[in-house]
């Protein structure tokens, strides 16, 4: 994705990953959209107005309510914990959290939440075929292992190629009875979110929905056609180098380029160092016409949020010319 180690470049120079507290207003706006779209990928629909009024209530009045706060409660947790190993270098990823992830997420809905399965599962809405329950804990320590493996930094490229295929393979175990998905998803923002990326926000609308199954499924190909079994730690391994993850990739890098947009809008605006304007604006100001501002902005030329339906940048916030102006 054009851009993505500039902008990481970019939000380290500004000050870094803020915190991950709700005062903080990029934070809160991601917290509360990724929880609408993580549980509706799953088919759970929760509005705006819905979500605010469980968050204000602390307590859920229907099931689909309790699936979103749930959801929220927990990546607001476990993000913190993320950060706090950002800080201080101590990576805290292990087999217990993830659990204790898919626990909280099921909190007052499954009594089996936490608990790895152990019956055979399918996957509706999804070409995945999972591994039976007996060669749940097998596949999980290789899921473990290869976080800790990839956890040191090998340059942003390469976390999200690694981001990536930790998140098929886990999708394609399916560990638990229920909440994987939104687990899954909690998990690859933690690691995000320790690499000191914002978390991702993974559209639930049908068509996002369609592309992330596809994704999984391409990915899938390789462990389906590899073994019925569990085939050892060390071909396990092997399968993991042939699993597709490019269209995965593609989708975690698009929506880490939106969110670390986000964020860097929003500390230059709060330190007073840019009033964003209309796209339209900027375009007219460097001589462009709209659509190729549009472009630009299209193909990561320009940092920039999507306000409604309009987008809202600045002639500051051209890649390479911040990308120089922080870099003083």
């Amino acid at each position: 994705m054009p851009g993505l180690s500039e902008r990481k470049r970019i939000l380290n120079s500004i000050g870094g990953l803020p915190p991950p507290e709700v005062v903080n207003k990029e934070w809160l706006h991601i917290l509360k959209e990724e929880t609408r779209n993580s549980v509706l990928i799953e088919g759970v629909f929760v509005s705006e107005d819905e979500l605010e009024e469980v968050l204000a209530r602390g307590k859920p009045m229907k099931k689909s309510q309790a699936e979103a706060f749930n959801y929220y409660r927990a990546a607001k947790y476990f993000y913190e914990l993320a950060f706090q190993g950002l800080q201080t270098g101590e990576f805290m990823l292990n087999l217990a959290i993830v659990r204790q992830i898919n626990k909280m997420l099921l909190e007052g809905i499954d009594g089996n939440g936490g608990a790895f399965r152990k019956g055979d599962m399918k996957i509706a809405g999804a070409k995945i075929s999972p591994p039976p329950g007996v060669d749940i804990d097998q596949w999980m320590k290789v899921h473990k292992q290869y976080i800790l493996d990839h956890r040191e930094d090998a340059g942003d490229t390469a976390a999200m190629h690694e981001i990536a295929v930790q998140h098929i393979l886990f999708e394609s175990i399916h560990p638990f009875s229920d909440g994987n998905g939104r687990t899954g998803r909690i998990v690859t923002n933690y690691l995000l979110v320790y690499r000191g990326f914002p978390p991702i926000i993974l559209k639930g609308d049908d068509a996002s929905k369609d592309r992330y199954y596809r994704a999984l499924e391409a990915g899938d190909q390789a462990l389906r056609k590899a073994t019925k079994g569990f085939p050892g730690p060390e071909k396990a391994s092997a399968i993991l180098q042939a699993i597709n993850s490019a269209p995965m990739e593609n989708m975690i890098l698009e929506a880490s380029r939106t969110t670390l947009d986000r964020m860097i809008v929003s500390i230059l605006e709060a330190r007073g160092d840019i009033a964003l304007k209309p796209a339209r604006a900027v375009a007219k100001t460097l001589g462009f016409a709209a659509d190729s501002m549009r472009t630009l902005i299209n193909r990561g030329k320009f940092v920039a949020v999507k306000r409604g339906k309009d987008w809202f940048t600045h002639e500051k916030l051209e890649v390479e010319t911040l990308t120089k102006t922080v870099a003083r």
